[in-house]
């Protein structure tokens, strides 16, 4: 019984975080969905320690791990809008497929020089050592 209540008073406090976020992104008419908002207040907030990760952990964990479920809603929608992707389909999958490759690219720049960093850590270290 007292897991029960903590998930709601858990997830209480998540739906406040969220409408948070709605109300300043209609309160300022973002571009931002308010969702997103919301939890860019909480990732603020967790961060900050304003929040602590114990106050919303039962909560949080038994939404991740029921995540896919959420997604079934927004499948069936989806389906029913073939001609929306008949229309814009190209001009999105083109935008994806050039942001994929620019991801890869930065993401391989990054880690080639973190490499090389760290062979030259290792390189000054074995000199050091002799």
């Amino acid at each position: 019984m007292k897991k029960i209540i903590l998930f709601i008073i858990q997830l209480f406090l998540l739906v406040i975080i969220c409408e948070l976020g709605i109300y300043l992104s209609n309160f300022f008419s973002l571009p931002i969905p308010g969702s997103v908002i919301g939890m860019l207040i909480l990732f603020i907030l967790l961060q900050t320690k304003i929040i602590k990760v114990e106050w919303v952990d039962i909560t949080s964990t038994f939404l991740v791990k029921h995540l896919a479920f959420f997604f079934i809603p927004i499948s069936v929608s989806l389906m029913t809008m073939g001609w929306l992707f008949l229309k814009y389909g190209l001009p999105l999958a083109l935008t994806l497929l050039i942001s994929l490759i620019i991801g890869f690219i930065v993401s391989s720049l990054v880690v080639q020089k973190f490499s090389r960093r760290e062979e030259v850590k290792q390189r000054d270290n074995i000199h050091h050592t002799l």
